[in-house]
């Protein structure tokens, strides 16, 4: 899973600022991913498409979660001369968090709308029923306007220094029971 969101992701702004030798760009970006879906795994949800052609990874921001297992030590081994920044990155999108308790949507591994749209309307469907909220960044045009296709509202941008834009971006709660769209799926 971590190669297939690096070989979508490593081609994004902030991946390329990140990393921006080209080829290490995929090694390190696999070698995060590693340690985000683990974390993932216990304090969140990672979602893949059956035919593994898409992938979304959360971070369950409704009660405080620990940082990742030795992540400072396992960050430096996989990032190199580029720790650092990935620290700064870290540290801005954790500082631009939605006050609210929230699902994250920390990666979202696809540009086609009909699998954004599953994968996110697969897990807004449980979040819904709960009353939860969710957030995310986008990294590119594109993807901002598949967050705002499945109902993510943007905020002004934050600027990486000397770098490119991410849009903070919140899907608000949906109160249990409301109904959420008059419109019916196509026969």
């Amino acid at each position: 899973m971590a190669t297939l969101i690096a070989d979508f992701a490593w081609r994004y702004p902030a991946a390329t600022w990140l990393v921006p030798d080209a080829r290490r760009r995929r090694p390190v970006l696999q070698g995060c991913l590693k340690i985000l879906i683990d974390h993932a795994r216990r304090f969140g949800y990672v979602d893949v498409l059956d035919d593994h052609s898409a992938a979304a990874i959360w971070l369950d921001r409704t009660q405080p979660i620990p940082a990742p297992t030795d992540s400072a030590r396992r960050l430096a081994q996989v990032c190199g001369d580029d720790t650092e920044a990935a620290r700064l990155l870290l540290d801005i999108t954790a500082r631009c968090q939605p006050p609210i308790p929230h699902l994250q949507l920390v990666a979202l591994a696809t540009d086609d709308p009909d699998a954004a749209a599953t994968l996110l309307a697969y897990r807004h469907s449980r979040l819904d029923r709960l009353g939860v909220a969710s957030a995310a960044y986008a990294s590119t045009q594109a993807q901002l306007g598949l967050l705002m296709d499945a109902g993510y509202q943007p905020t002004e941008p934050v600027w990486l220094p000397a770098g490119p834009p991410l849009w903070p971006t919140l899907r608000a709660a949906v109160t249990p029971g409301a109904a959420t769209s008059t419109r019916r799926p196509a026969a």
